[in-house]
């Protein structure tokens, strides 16, 4: 049961952090060289989470089915991954998709 909380959570602090990510990079532009250092590490940042929950996804998955160590892990493993890879990538899209629409004035 913890594994499933734990894997939920994941998921949630995931999509909160790709929210966070395209609200930094939707920020007026830094104008100078030291504000665009802070911008790129706070950034950076976001990214190492972004990594961290890539990699606890999938592991969470895995116990959650059983912590098997043949080919059917292998298999929850690598389908968890890509799974985790398109929410982040299909959710990073939305968001800006929808953050760079608000921006365009319409005719």
């Amino acid at each position: 049961m913890m594994h499933l909380i734990l894997l939920v959570l994941g998921l949630s602090v995931l999509l909160f952090i790709v929210r966070t990510m395209v609200t930094v990079e939707m920020r007026q532009r830094p104008s100078n060289i030291s504000d665009e250092e802070k911008h790129n590490a706070i950034l950076l940042l976001w990214g190492i989470g972004i990594m961290f929950l890539l990699l606890f996804i999938p592991y969470q998955a895995w116990q959650l089915a059983g912590s098997s160590r043949g080919w059917d892990g292998a298999l929850i493993m690598g389908s968890s991954l890509m799974g985790s890879v398109l929410i982040f990538f299909g959710s990073y899209c939305t968001i800006k998709g929808k953050r760079l629409k608000a921006r365009v004035p319409s005719m």
